[in-house]
């Protein structure tokens, strides 16, 4: 039975706001607490978060110094025993078939990114009454530095005599555009802009695009490039010449990306005249011209303008450059290449002045390309773009130089090895001689090209040669060349017929390299070498990249 005090006190309802209020009090003040220190807890992430990202981005700044760096960033930020743990260089990849956290390969070579961990030691005020007397945070963050450079390959110009270089373009434009040496040197001295002409393209000549990649992937007219070429050169001849081709090219449509590819300045508009992306008008015309010519072929008889050579036949076939590999990129270190086209030359040259009566004397050289390459190897920014430089890993094409006849139109057929036979050098009323020699060239590794900013600023073109043709290709393949004479009547020497062949080719071989060394540059392609330029550099500001 219930005491009746304790039932009285039971029933009585005095008190008890006191005692929620009281309870209420002790949760809110926990709660302040736990605020408070919550609070102060994500201030210094967010300050340490920021005093990494600073860290990172002086790091990527300058890689040679990177700790050093990295470590007087960090002595700039608040005290609270911030401290840096790791500065780890490497190479960020922007692919983004990659995972996030994949996209940053440690100590990668080349080397263009840094990731930076920091730590600081916090003393919550509150918690330290129930013994947490400090709480350890870190922070991490990866800033890269994109520096970019403008090459090419197959940028071969040449000193030409005669009217090759306009029977050249007029073949592949199909149209007689009539270009005088003249009006040949003036394109190879004029440096063209290619973001400018791009520039010019989208505003000026009605291509419907927002960025420069769109330009180039837009159906340009022949005209109306060579009308942007003409307003991105500071050469006032050049632009003379441009607008003129202007008038005379056909008005077929190009793409441009498919020799052409901007990597990163692609998603551009506007042209910055400080840094421009340089190549010669002429080369760009010759690019140009191939993809628009459906046929890729040029056939031509021409006086080359050199001494003891007569009319030359021309037979060219330039082959479909490989998938996704341009003449022009641009691009960062390690991830960017260039290829030139398979090429088939076949240049039937007539001798003049030829001894004892042997009459016309021919000489039919055969040229067979397969692609050159040239990979972006390394950009070196220190110092600033006024002294940037850059490196490439250039493997010369190979392939093979012959003295022989053949089949010209199966020169097309790339799938197919050239059936190649003697050839018929000297025709007599009683006698004839052929001549054969084929010249095979081996695979090379790749060489290491170096490139400064005086050479860059310069227009520099530099070869890289497999050294297998030791002097002039005609020179080379003519100490190889089979000389057979048949004779039909009676008292013609073979011998005196032979060395007198052989002792005629001798004489005419720098005639002969001369001729198969303009043809060559002209195309941009020659046997055993590959021909590269840097057109421009762009160093990079850090950014961060996770």
């Amino acid at each position: 039975m219930i005491h009746p005090a304790i039932r009285t006190l039971i029933r009585r309802r005095e008190g008890n706001v006191a005692m929620i209020v009281a309870g209420g009090l002790a949760m809110l003040t926990g709660t302040a607490v736990l605020g408070v220190d919550t609070a102060t807890l994500y201030l210094e992430k967010r300050r340490l978060q920021g005093a990494a990202d600073a860290a990172a981005l002086a790091a990527a700044g300058d890689l040679d110094n990177a700790t050093a760096r990295a470590q007087a960033a960090v002595s700039l930020s608040a005290d609270n025993d911030t401290r840096l743990v790791t500065m780890t260089p490497g190479r960020f990849n922007r692919d983004p078939a990659l995972a996030a956290d994949a996209r940053f390969a440690a100590n990668g070579d080349p080397g263009n990114a840094a990731r930076v961990v920091l730590e600081s030691r916090v003393r919550p005020i509150f918690a330290q009454v129930f013994g947490r007397q400090e709480v350890t945070l870190d922070a991490r963050a990866t800033a890269a530095r994109i520096d970019l450079a403008g090459f090419s390959i197959g940028t071969r110009a040449a000193s030409v005599h005669g009217g090759l270089p306009g029977a050249l373009l007029s073949q592949l434009a199909g149209s007689d555009l009539s270009l005088s040496v003249m009006d040949y040197n003036a394109l190879v001295s004029a440096q063209v802009d290619l973001l400018k002409t791009a520039e010019l393209l989208r505003t000026g000549v009605g291509v419907q695009a927002a960025t420069f990649d769109e330009v180039l992937a837009s159906d340009i007219t022949l005209p109306g490039l060579v009308t942007a070429m003409a307003g991105s050169t500071g050469n006032g001849a050049a632009a003379q010449v441009l607008r003129t081709l202007a008038i005379r090219l056909p008005g077929r449509s190009v793409q441009l990306d498919r020799i052409i590819d901007l990597g990163l300045l692609g998603t551009r508009s506007v042209a910055d005249p400080t840094r421009p992306v340089q190549v010669d008008a002429y080369t760009l015309l010759r690019e140009a011209l191939q993809i628009g010519n459906g046929t890729r072929q040029v056939q031509s008889d021409i006086d080359l303008g050199v001494p003891g050579i007569g009319v030359a036949r021309l037979y060219l076939q330039i082959g479909e450059r490989p998938a996704h590999s341009p003449w022009l990129s641009i691009g960062e270190a390690g991830q960017t290449v260039v290829r030139s086209a398979q090429t088939r030359l076949w240049i039937d040259i007539a001798l003049l002045h030829a001894p004892l009566n042997l009459g016309s004397v021919r000489v039919p050289i055969y040229v067979e390309l397969a692609a050159a390459e040239a990979r972006l190897a390394g950009i070196a920014c220190r110092g600033g773009p006024a002294s940037a430089s850059v490196a490439l890993d250039v493997t010369p094409s190979i392939g093979r130089a012959a003295i022989a006849d053949l089949d010209p139109a199966t020169l097309g057929n790339f799938q197919q090895a050239m059936a190649l036979r003697p050839a018929k050098m000297v025709t007599l009323p009683l006698a004839s001689l052929t001549g054969y020699a084929n010249v095979q060239l081996g695979g090379v590794s790749a060489q290491r090209v170096s490139f400064s900013a005086t050479d860059i600023g310069s227009n520099v073109v530099k070869s890289v040669s497999t050294n297998d043709i030791a002097a002039g290709l005609a020179s080379s393949i003519l100490r190889n060349v089979d000389i057979r004479a048949n004779v039909l009547g009676i008292g013609l020497s073979t011998g005196l017929l032979t060395s007198t062949l052989g002792n005629t080719l001798s004489a005419a071989a720098p005639a002969l390299d001369l001729v198969v060394n303009q043809v060559s540059a002209l195309v941009g392609v020659h046997l055993g070498q590959a021909d590269v330029r840097v057109g421009g550099v762009r160093c990079g500001t850090p950014v961060l990249v996770a």
